[in-house]
């Protein structure tokens, strides 16, 4: 990393003085590094996939109207020309690299309870923040793959692990698309927020406060369904779920003014599509032969772990609604 690192220095310029990196994560769509220089720390991201230019700047937008209103997220750092996205040379490892500001903070995958009103707090608050655009959620939250597709996956997962647990779960996916049939294509309202946020990209801060990381699926979004997306990625696995945490956190969002609702089990809608959408192209990656075998590696540990405990029952989802609605 030493010549990456002195490299990232020169073309975002980010100053002199004593330079160290380490290791900050490995997630589905790259590496994270954590770099600090003369005491100041960034996050240096090399995504596995080509970036789309556009789609960085539309963030790097977001995430600066955020900032400008007091909200806590890691805002970009251009380059000396204004880029915010750098070609690695090749003999550094080739692919891109783009720099942002290090957000501090420890993680909470493992605490979710514990914070579950700062949850609702935060989620309130980006959902007052957000700018609001007519543009609706893309299709990745509003739609899910067909019956076609699944059949199709399934089939082709004989031999591996996950076979019979997503043979098993069918049934569940049948009834997720009839959900997501009924709720159909999201009605404004919209903002643009996170779109993306489970435990794996929140942090809790020095403060006690909650801070978003991670913001590269951010996009416009339905603010009831994302509530209800947060609830279940936070306080479900599988058919258990904590319903006391699912009550504190909607009360929380309410008290700090959060304009959603979970009213009906179609505004699940979107936690549904994004993780059937997620766990397709997470199967088509492991069995991908031209992929590299620890991308391969990856995916086959998401697709086991998305079909035993991220897909929630058709029974968890009632528990959610019904503690929401009491709380």
């Amino acid at each position: 990393m030493d010549a990456f690192a002195e490299w990232v220095r020169s073309e975002f310029g980010l100053g002199t003085g004593t330079i160290t990196s380490r290791v900050g994560g490995r997630g589905a769509d790259g590496d994270v590094w954590h770099l600090s220089v003369a005491g100041r720390d960034f996050a240096v991201k090399r995504p596995f996939r080509a970036l789309d230019a556009a789609a960085v700047r539309r963030e790097a937008a977001l995430l600066h109207q955020l900032a400008m209103q007091g909200v806590e997220v890691p805002t970009h750092v251009a380059t000396s020309d204004g880029h915010l996205v750098r070609d690695v040379p090749a003999e550094l490892g080739g692919g891109s690299a783009r720099v942002s500001h290090w957000v501090a903070g420890t993680p909470v995958t493992d605490r979710t309870s514990e914070v579950a009103g700062e949850l609702g707090t935060l989620v309130a608050q980006l959902h007052r923040a957000g700018p609001t655009t007519v543009e609706p959620p893309r299709d990745w939250h509003s739609t899910m793959p067909s019956a076609q597709a699944w059949a199709e996956l399934v089939q082709r997962s004989h031999g591996q692990a996950w076979h019979g647990a997503l043979a098993a779960r069918l049934g569940d996916l049948t009834a997720y698309a009839e959900v997501v049939r009924r709720a159909g294509r999201p009605a404004g309202p919209f903002v643009l927020g996170h779109c993306d946020l489970h435990p794996d990209n929140v942090v809790l801060g020095p403060d006690g406060s909650l801070r978003a990381l991670d913001w590269e699926d951010c996009g416009p979004l339905q603010p009831s369904r994302e509530l209800a997306k947060t609830l279940v990625q936070w306080h479900v696995l599988g058919d258990d779920v904590d319903e006391g945490a699912v009550a504190v956190t909607t009360r929380a969002y309410r008290a700090a003014a959060g304009p959603g609702v979970v009213a009906g089990v179609e505004d699940f809608a979107m936690v549904l599509c994004a993780e059937t959408n997620f766990l397709a192209s997470q199967i088509r990656l492991a069995l991908d032969t031209s992929a590299l075998p620890a991308r391969r590696e990856q995916a086959r540990g998401e697709v086991r772990e998305a079909v035993a405990d991220y897909l929630p029952t058709m029974a968890a989802l009632a528990r959610v609604l019904r503690a929401a609605s009491r709380a």
